[in-house]
Formats: structure tokens, C-alpha cells, sequence
């Protein structure tokens, strides 16, 4: 039993190690970043666009599990309207009347 223990710890540290080293979800988001933007007519009508979304969810899905506070916050503040400027002053060009 314990030789099988030992076994299953050192099968995953070596899928770990693995992982770490190939990085397969770098590699996963840097192509749909390619697939995206190197190719500025790409829109909702070809496939790419549509190959690119669930890289794109799961991107989502795990800042969101991982950094929710700033994931929500970025978000927001992406999202946001500009800013209004302020009401404009209107100066009369004459000189105010004198009320006697």
C-alpha cells in the first residue's frame, strides 16, 4: 500500500514538473491571442473568432476564481461611461444692466 502511495506522489510530481515545463495553457492562450489579433478582419463570422472563445471563457473562469476583488474591479472600471465634462459657463459679452 505504501509503495503505491509513493508511486501515485511521484506519478504526480512528474505530471507536475511536466506541466510546469511545457506550459500547455500559455500555449492554449497565446494562440487565440494570435488567432485574434495578427489578423485585423477576423470577426463573429469566421472561425477563429468562435475557436478563440473558450480560451478566452476559461481565461476568464479562473481569474475570476483566483482574483475575484481585482478581476471584478478591472471589469468595472473597463466598463464604466467616460467622464462627463462640466456644464458649460456661459459669459454674457455686455456688461450687466444697472437696476436704478
Amino acid at each position: 500500500m505504501d509503495r503505491v502511495i509513493a508511486l501515485l506522489i511521484a506519478g504526480a510530481l512528474a505530471a507536475g514538473y511536466l506541466l510546469g515545463r511545457t506550459r500547455p495553457a500559455r500555449r492554449i492562450s497565446d494562440w487565440a491571442e494570435r488567432l485574434l489579433w495578427r489578423r485585423p478582419a477576423v470577426t463573429r463570422r469566421h472561425w477563429q473568432w468562435w475557436a478563440a472563445q473558450p480560451v478566452y471563457a476559461c481565461q476568464i473562469a479562473v481569474l475570476l476564481a483566483t482574483q475575484p476583488r481585482h478581476t471584478v474591479h478591472a471589469w468595472r472600471t473597463r466598463n464604466d461611461p467616460p467622464p462627463r465634462s462640466p456644464a458649460v459657463k456661459l459669459v454674457s459679452p455686455w456688461p450687466p444692466e444697472d437696476p436704478r
